[in-house]
């Protein structure tokens, strides 16, 4: 797996811990004015005055096409370029302008030598939970009608859709809700010599050294991570979940956990590529095992 080069010196600190809760709160605002679905159930007042920038931001996309003479593929087409421009473009800008816009700075690195190790023992953890999330009628009748209307289409859709949003919640999140708006250097993978469960943790790149740490900090540190890296996981995984907000009940509640653990898995391996490739290697196995589970 590959990723943009460039230098992965992390820049001076910088920032305190107002600016990392404003950073939250602003890419919070952001996330959730933009991708979250609006249930059905909540009032038409609200769903109008919640949904305003996401229709201001369609439109948008709408009348540039039209302004250059271009007739939208399909929906799909438009949705993808929303996706783009407001989940990759913005957010990749808005982080130039306050000077982290290198890739390096946002995620772009080649990932170490822990990615083939989580990716796996990930996707095997998460297969239980796979099948139980594949086998809800609700999941199962939404996405066999996206199939339906074509395969390729709703492919390459979904391709965008997860290069975009994981760009924005395990790439620019990552960087943006820490005092230096930069991601930080990866933890060298301890090796120590103990035996049985703790040398498998080690190799997974846990049971990291944790010195006179205490508290937050040293489970922070067991777990391999640099100081500051605890909140940009949490509020990435939360409105990673949000965003999932009116789909499939269980798609839902699993998201949330998920994408809390994508958000560790990004740190852990040095590169936002790597949660993107196991949500897209899950993706895949759960429309196998629902193509494999319908009748007939």
């Amino acid at each position: 797996m590959s990723a943009m080069t460039g230098n992965n010196r992390t820049p001076p600190s910088v920032g305190s811990r107002a600016s990392v809760a404003l950073a939250a709160v602003f890419w919070s605002v952001y996330a959730l004015l933009f991708f979250t679905r609006i249930p059905s159930s909540w009032s038409p007042s609200l769903s109008a005055f919640l949904g305003g920038p996401k229709r201001w931001g369609w439109r948008l996309i709408e009348n540039a096409y039209a302004a250059v003479g271009v007739e939208p593929l399909s929906e799909r087409f438009v949705s993808g370029s929303y996706l783009f421009l407001w989940a990759f473009a913005v957010p990749w800008l808005v982080m130039a302008v306050i000077g982290r816009g290198r890739p390096t700075a946002l995620g772009w690195r080649v990932p170490n030598r822990l990615a083939w190790r989580l990716l796996l023992v990930s996707f095997v953890v998460a297969a239980p939970f796979q099948v139980w999330m594949v086998r809800s009628p609700q999941f199962a009748g939404q996405y066999m009608e996206h199939l339906r209307s074509g395969a390729a289409g709703f492919a390459a859709f979904y391709a965008v859709n997860m290069f975009a949003e994981h760009f924005l919640f395990h790439g620019v999140l990552l960087a943006a809700v820490r005092r230096d708006r930069c991601w930080p250097q990866p933890v060298p993978v301890a090796h120590d010599g103990r035996p049985g469960a703790i040398r498998f943790l080690q190799w997974l790149g846990m049971a990291a050294p944790t010195g006179d740490a205490r508290g937050l900090h040293r489970m922070t540190r067991w777990f391999g991570l640099t100081d500051g890296c605890v909140a940009p996981i949490v509020v990435s995984g939360l409105l990673f979940g949000a965003v999932h907000v009116g789909k499939d009940p269980r798609e839902l509640l699993l998201s949330i956990p998920g994408g809390i653990i994508l958000g560790y898995i990004a740190y852990r391996t040095n590169s936002w590529l790597v949660p993107l490739g196991l949500h897209a290697t899950t993706a895949g196995a759960a429309c196998l095992l629902m193509l494999l589970m319908q009748p007939g």
